[in-house]
């Protein structure tokens, strides 16, 4: 089997890498880091933390985690996730208040997205596969029975009673594009709360700072070449920002008759996009990064970097199929790209 399983890969980890080139801690930056990795959300997680409460605060972090996983992993027959899909076209499900809270994040942002992305996109992720069902390519035919379950406007919120419903049989949640960036959320305002103040959280490609480094320093982080894993091609300060995401055909995908299929599906064809292959956004919040960079995948760089515009703060750099790197406005100048000093 071909499937590539890069998303476990240690070092760039899945597209973002830090770069920290002639560290030097010193005075109160002499504080040795506690430093935790874990294998949760289907991916490689790592915090690194400063301070005399490091060790208590990163654990409490994981734990968040994993609490989060637990509640949203669509694969565990036991997850909240798993029973709501189960009850699709029947009753409703009571849910915790931060899968209410995502599921209400996610579609509120969909409809500003001319719907690109799509909680409900579980009938075609399971459909595909990508990951668990080696190189198999669903037949047109398939992909039509599917896509009309596919409707986010279907998936029912009720905030006061705590409930969610989907109003098809056979609809199917796949938290994928967002649970893995609003744990980092959760995650850094816990270390907040320990009183860490400097940090970072690498959650397999989400990418969360607080503060500076130890040194007095910006956290300087690099983006992946997706297709040289050993390569970065760009290098940015997060002096602006503290959250950098990439999404990309590199992390989860097969290869068959020399085409790329991924994991990131367009949820109104149920088909791979194939203009971009890796898109990083820097913002200040990892649950709306996750969202916004599958919708500018989706998109392409033209629709998605106009409608990148509703979002005041959010940057983009994104790698076309050709190899082209193209950055918002707003990082002109501030992005280090590869071969530059």
């Amino acid at each position: 089997m071909r499937f590539k399983q890069r998303w476990k890969a240690f070092g760039v980890l899945l597209g973002i890498a830090l770069v920290c080139l002639g560290c030097s801690f010193n005075s109160v930056s002499e504080l040795k880091p506690y430093k935790e990795t874990q294998f949760l959300m289907d991916t490689v997680i790592e915090i690194t933390a400063y301070g005399p409460n490091a060790e208590s605060a990163v654990k409490a972090a994981f734990a968040e985690f994993k609490r989060l996983h637990d509640i949203t992993d669509h694969f565990s027959p036991d997850s909240q996730v798993s029973k709501i899909n189960q009850q699709a076209g029947k009753e409703k499900v009571k849910a915790d208040p931060d899968l209410i809270a995502m599921i209400s994040r996610s579609n509120e942002l969909s409809d500003r997205l001319d719907g690109v992305f799509d909680l409900s996109i579980g009938p075609l992720t399971s459909l595909w596969g990508i990951g668990h069902k080696s190189e198999f390519i669903p037949s047109r035919d398939e992909i039509q029975q599917v896509l009309p379950l596919v409707n986010y406007h279907q998936i029912e919120v009720d905030s006061t009673d705590q409930t969610i419903y989907l109003a098809q049989k056979g609809m199917l949640l796949d938290l994928g594009g967002i649970a893995k960036g609003y744990s980092t959320d959760k995650a850094i305002e816990i270390l907040k709360n320990k009183g860490i103040t400097s940090a970072l959280v690498n959650a397999g490609g989400d990418v969360r700072v607080i503060g500076q480094r130890p040194d007095k320093k910006p956290w300087r982080i690099g983006v992946q070449d997706p297709r040289n894993s050993d390569k970065v091609i760009a290098k940015l300060s997060l002096t602006d920002w503290d959250t950098m995401e990439t999404s990309g055909d590199y992390q989860r995908y097969f290869m068959k008759d020399q085409v790329r299929y991924s994991h990131i599906l367009d949820p109104r064809t149920g088909m791979q996009p194939r203009e971009i292959i890796s898109v990083t956004t820097i913002n200040s919040s990892s649950g709306d990064g996750d969202i916004l960079g599958t919708a500018v995948f989706v998109l392409g760089i033209e629709r998605g970097f106009e409608l990148l515009k509703q979002f005041p703060g959010t940057e983009a750099i994104v790698v076309t199929k050709d190899g082209r790197l193209v950055v918002t406005p707003g990082l002109q100048g501030k992005v280090e790209l590869a071969g530059q000093e």
